[in-house]
């Protein structure tokens, strides 16, 4: 069974840790870290957009966020948009990671896993995504959502970052073959 310590960001399969996708990327991620103001701001606004796809937004509970709310909101006025799920946790158990994907939701008829970001494209998005695609399962598109003020730019991903994912994941379980040894008993026990 998959949970998740919000205190520490930690995921455990039936009280093991498994690293989160992030954790397995950090080999591909330079060291550079980003400022705590833009790391919270990117939380706020992704909270805000969970309230509006619930249904529970007020426009008070932007604040400054205001902005972002607008462009998240002009997404949805650009595109016939059906939440199919949110917040939903992964674990991919060949490869033994866990992790958290933004929305799967049907996008102008077609399926995706989007992740929602307030800052610039990188290509390890492509990565990211990639790994919560092949945890979930199934046939989908993987893209993008860039909430920027007033303004939102949507990327649908070509290709995969598949072989990426595998390589980062006998990376990081190298050194941790006992950990390993116990999820795999533990998930051949399940069959």
């Amino acid at each position: 069974m998959l949970t998740f310590d919000e205190g520490k960001h930690e995921y455990f399969y039936s009280g093991i840790r498994v690293p989160s996708v992030s954790q397995l990327m950090k080999p591909i991620l330079s060291e550079w870290k980003i400022d705590p103001f833009y790391a919270e701001r990117g939380t706020a606004v992704h909270t805000l957009t969970e309230t509006i796809d619930t249904g529970n937004y007020f426009p008070e509970l932007a604040g400054d966020l205001y902005p972002w709310v607008d462009a998240y909101m002009q997404f949805h006025d650009a595109h016939d948009v059906e939440v199919i799920e949110m917040e939903k946790m992964v674990f991919h158990p060949r490869l033994l990671y866990a992790g958290r994907l933004d929305r799967l939701w049907n996008i102008d008829g077609d399926y995706h896993l989007t992740d929602i970001k307030t800052g610039g494209k990188y290509r390890q998005h492509l990565v990211q995504l990639t790994a919560y695609a092949m945890a979930y399962g199934g046939d989908m598109k993987i893209s993008n959502l860039y909430l920027n003020p007033y303004d939102f730019k949507f990327h649908e991903w070509e290709g995969d970052a598949c072989e990426l994912v595998e390589a980062l994941s006998l990376v990081y379980w190298e050194t941790r073959v006992r950990d390993r040894g116990r999820l795999e008993k533990l998930l051949e026990g399940e069959k």
